[in-house]
């Protein structure tokens, strides 16, 4: 019997259908805590928890562009960064 090489349907599935992409998110340890009793409750993970609550979100205020908001605070986190560095 052969071993190893590729094989059809084998490995992990992926979990959603666009491309994922890893940040590191800092949260106060109140925030966390809320965020894993959240996830615990509806027996999800970290990841899968924000990315159910982001989406609540967008659905109750649809003007509301998460995307814009997300990249402006990350802009203004870089300048901070930066200043801090310097």
């Amino acid at each position: 019997m052969a071993r190893g090489g590729y094989r059809e349907g084998a490995g992990r599935k992926k979990e959603y259908t666009e491309p994922v992409k890893k940040i590191l998110l800092g949260l106060p340890k109140s925030v966390l805590d809320e965020l894993d009793q959240y996830a615990k409750e509806r027996q999800l993970s970290r990841p899968k928890a924000v990315a159910e609550l982001l989406k609540i979100a967008q659905e109750k205020n649809p003007e509301l562009n998460l995307r814009s908001m997300v990249v402006k605070e990350l802009r203004d986190l870089q300048k901070e960064i930066r200043i801090t560095q310097s």
